[in-house]
């Protein structure tokens, strides 16, 4: 696959998150040259300058300057946007929906060749017939503010394509996991490593729900399948791989593969955690802090996160990840390997 963007500049947003930066290297790795942005390099600037990365600070809420960063680009990678439950509405809508406008007209205005908009499995809301296709019915007010942003901001990126002419295409990836993730199904990591001490491991609800997996390689190949593919253009396809497993099984997984045993669940009721959130998130808006618990990702886990990727397996894409109980090994072994987990 390296070389086959040899000559065409490609810019990624979001580019110092964990989606982002591993965008970054799946896009240099494919021969683009790669412009990179995001309101900070944080810790990847580093990483930026080896691979060749040209890197611009640039705050996507705001207009001004967005021509300059599109000058010269041939495909956009729409990796930027809020994923944490608890930023107030005003910030999570301004990137969320304000930013994706704000991308597809300056998109539209440097005339580039693709887009591809990363939305979320989030914009079906809290469905309740699994497994999920794209045409499935679209439930996003139920849960939260999150979902809703999500929904928002792809419906911006298709009405471009469909009254503008945009080239674009919406992936919606459901939990991401894969090396230097600091968010998501991290935290399960995160959680079992701090109680491995503990006779029983904390888990919140009867844990009977099937979770949703993708390696973040994965989606960033997806990606760059999406900008090969033409047929692809003007459809959003679901980010997922084939793993079928319920939240108990997956803890224990993760019990046994990092910790080397198995442990005992002790699972919270869901109907006790939804209060505890809201007073957690109470006092945390009150004293300017991070919320312990957010009552919106306690109500995620009370549904099965089961989504067809039927149709993104039909353009011919091969998942490299396919399965999280044969990567997980792979991926934790990482977070041994460079600390982060000290056993």
């Amino acid at each position: 696959m390296a070389g086959k963007g040899k000559g065409k500049l490609a810019l990624v947003t979001g580019a110092s998150g964990f989606m982002g930066h591993h965008m970054v290297k799946e896009a240099v790795d494919y021969g683009f040259r790669v412009r990179a942005t995001d309101t900070s390099s944080r810790y990847y600037g580093a990483m930026f300058d080896a691979l060749g990365v040209e890197f611009v600070v640039k705050d996507l809420t705001k207009r001004e300057g967005l021509d300059a960063l599109f000058k010269g680009v041939d495909v956009v990678f729409h990796v930027a946007g809020i994923h944490d439950y608890s930023t107030p509405d005003k910030v999570m809508y301004a990137i969320n929906i304000g930013g994706a406008e704000n991308m597809c007209t300056a998109a539209l205005k440097a005339k580039v060749k693709r887009f591809i908009h990363w939305s979320s499995v989030a914009v079906y809301g809290c469905n309740t017939n699994p497994p999920i296709a794209e045409d499935a019915e679209k439930m996003v007010p139920p849960l939260n503010n999150y979902y809703i942003s999500k929904w928002e901001g792809e419906k911006i990126v298709m009405r471009y394509h469909k009254e503008k002419g945009l080239k674009v295409t919406a992936l919606r990836p459901t939990g991401i996991y894969g090396p230097r993730s600091e968010y998501g199904v991290y935290n399960i990591f995160n959680l079992i490593y701090k109680d491995r001490k503990k006779k029983k491991i904390l888990m919140a609800g009867k844990g009977d729900k099937i979770d949703g997996f993708v390696h973040v390689r994965d989606v960033a190949r997806a990606a760059i399948h999406a900008y090969e593919n033409d047929s692809t253009i003007g459809e959003a396809y679901n980010v997922n791989d084939n793993s079928r497993l319920t939240s108990a099984e997956f803890f224990k997984m993760v019990c046994k593969e990092l910790l080397g045993v198995e442990k005992e669940l002790s699972s919270v009721p869901v109907k006790i955690l939804i209060p505890v959130a809201m007073v957690s998130q109470f006092f945390a808006r009150l004293f300017g802090t991070k919320s312990l618990l957010e009552k919106a990702t306690i109500e995620y886990l009370t549904f099965d996160k089961l989504w067809d990727n039927g149709k993104l397996k039909k353009t011919g894409f091969k998942f490299l990840y396919p399965d999280i109980a044969k990567s997980l090994k792979e991926t934790l072994a990482w977070y041994k390997d460079n600390g982060w987990f000290r056993l």
